[in-house]
């Protein structure tokens, strides 16, 4: 059985991809886009591989930023899509 994708889905263009990103609430979105579209993204090393010291920020510093795990997959994630053709 040959698989072409997923059934009912359509590729999305650079700018509307970059559109669900923002508006993407959960990883499970997040992954989906990611399975769905192909998207190649590359993981980082730790801070503990370099020995240097990680920075912990506090709860206001993570909100201020928007320093959250999602909101650096959604970076990553943006910067892999600009990066395509």
């Amino acid at each position: 059985m040959t698989s072409n994708g997923v059934r009912g889905y359509s590729k999305k263009s650079k700018k509307s991809l970059l559109k669900a990103v923002d508006e993407a609430k959960s990883l499970s979105q997040l992954f989906a886009l990611i399975q769905h579209e192909h998207i190649v993204i590359q993981m980082h090393s730790q801070s503990g591989a370099s020995n240097i010291k990680p920075k912990k920020l506090g709860p206001n510093e993570i909100i201020a930023k928007k320093d959250t795990p999602l909101e650096r997959l959604k970076a990553q994630i943006k910067k892999a899509i600009e990066e395509t053709n």
